[in-house]
């Protein structure tokens, strides 16, 4: 995964993954190393969640502050 993979790719893969999972003729090993796979995707997908929560935050402060500068005027 040398190139990085946008939200929805990575939640595709994730999708994909845990369809392999439901299917009971996948091995222990190869469920072992789905899941993992997972993880990673997942704890990726959360902290992609979390810094588009924060630039979210902040320009909606960011606005709030030049609304409150136009009402100055």
């Amino acid at each position: 995964m040398s190139n990085k993979q946008t939200f929805e790719e990575m939640m595709e893969e994730l999708e994909s993954i845990v369809k392999k999972l439901d299917n009971e003729a996948v091995s222990l090993e190869d469920a072992l190393d789905l899941y993992q796979k997972g993880m990673k995707l997942s704890a990726s997908c959360d902290e992609t969640l979390k810094n588009a929560e924060k630039k979210v935050n902040q320009l909606m402060k960011d606005n709030d502050g030049e609304e409150a500068e136009n009402t100055d005027e």
